[in-house]
């Protein structure tokens, strides 16, 4: 049974279960470092990182009980295409199928769901996306939210 609730309460939810922003993304980034789920990162002063994975470094101490080591990780996590990134610049965690997107599957992407309202300031899916992902271009804003609809 689904029930729908609106962005403020959903982000209240959050809350509660996960303290806060950091607590939130530092949960999906253990899970991603322990699942090797690839997934797309966006910062807030520079452009995203795709397909990428959290280094098993982070889920490993998390599994493992060294929460002393945690804090020290979130300053420099490590990314499978070599970058690195403070938990503080970090935007979004955007998980991505781990078989990846054949051409088909993104063009056959209904766009219209971006013109959904989702955001907590009644934003469309598609202003989120091209402002996570710091689009230029309409083309590039399309692309973006193919593999976020898709994935």
């Amino acid at each position: 049974m689904t029930q729908d609730i609106t962005p403020q309460e959903a982000i209240k939810r959050l809350e509660q279960h996960f303290g806060d922003r950091i607590g939130m993304l530092t949960h999906t980034l253990t899970l991603l470092s322990t699942s090797g789920q690839p997934t797309d990162v966006t910062f807030y002063r520079r452009k995203p990182i795709l397909d990428v994975r959290v280094s098993v470094k982070l889920g490993a101490a998390r599994l493992y009980g060294l929460e002393d080591h945690v804090p020290r990780l979130l300053k420099r996590i490590e990314f499978s295409n070599g970058m690195t990134a403070n938990i503080s610049e970090i935007w979004t965690i955007n998980p991505m199928p781990a078989e990846g997107f054949t051409q088909e599957q993104l063009d056959s992407v209904d766009l219209s769901e971006g013109e959904q309202q989702a955001g907590p300031e009644g934003k469309t899916i598609r202003k989120m996306i091209r402002s996570t992902y710091h689009c230029k271009s309409n083309k590039e804003t399309d692309y973006y939210l193919r593999r976020w609809i898709a994935s």
